[in-house]
């Protein structure tokens, strides 16, 4: 486990050259009260472009003795040594398949992670992306989410889900069929 002031150091040091909001599965780790994360790390760019920026990026990177890889869909994956681990960040914007709607950047709140506060989107946004993107893995995750909200460990705002995944246009449909398979209705 990687703890969350480490990957506050981190994230400080990343917020020199990017603006970003965390959009992957550390807000449950976050939300569960976690000390740390166990997978790697996503940020979604708010000022910068992974494409547009890469050489940027990679400067920055090599400065700092990190090394750049790529993730699944080719955006820019940091891999960071920290002691005996190494945190893996990924970055992501709207390329290929991969869309986050600017109501769940828009709508990410200021939390505490080491000793500096960033932007991270809301557990109700995390949800419907998961639901977008919905690969084995995703459903996986959100089957442990639903059960966590049913144990009462997690809470979420049903009408922030219901207004939210309007923003997800064409997939709107889809995604609330996804999430009603697994238990959690949007509508009725």
């Amino acid at each position: 486990m990687i703890s969350f002031e480490k990957i506050g150091d981190v994230l400080d040091e990343i917020k020199k050259l990017i603006d970003f909001v965390i959009i992957g599965d550390t807000i449950v780790d976050l939300s569960l009260g976690r000390k740390g994360i166990e997978s790697d790390l996503d940020l979604f760019p708010i000022n910068f472009s992974v494409i547009v920026n890469y050489d940027e990026l990679k400067e920055f990177v090599n400065d700092r003795g990190w090394d750049l890889g790529s993730t699944p869909i080719d955006t820019p994956r940091i891999v960071i040594p920290l002691g005996d681990d190494q945190l893996q960040v990924d970055i992501y914007e709207n390329i290929q398949d991969f869309f986050v709607p600017s109501i769940v950047i828009e709508s990410a709140e200021e939390m505490k992670i080491g000793k500096g506060f960033f932007k991270v989107i809301k557990l109700e946004d995390y949800i419907l992306l998961k639901a977008n993107a919905f690969r084995e893995e995703d459903e996986e995750e959100l089957k442990k989410i639903i059960q966590l909200i049913g144990e009462r460990k997690l809470k979420i705002d049903m009408k922030v889900l219901a207004s939210h995944v309007k923003d997800f246009e064409e997939n709107k449909d889809s995604i609330e069929e996804r999430l009603a398979s697994i238990g959690l209705k949007l509508s009725s």
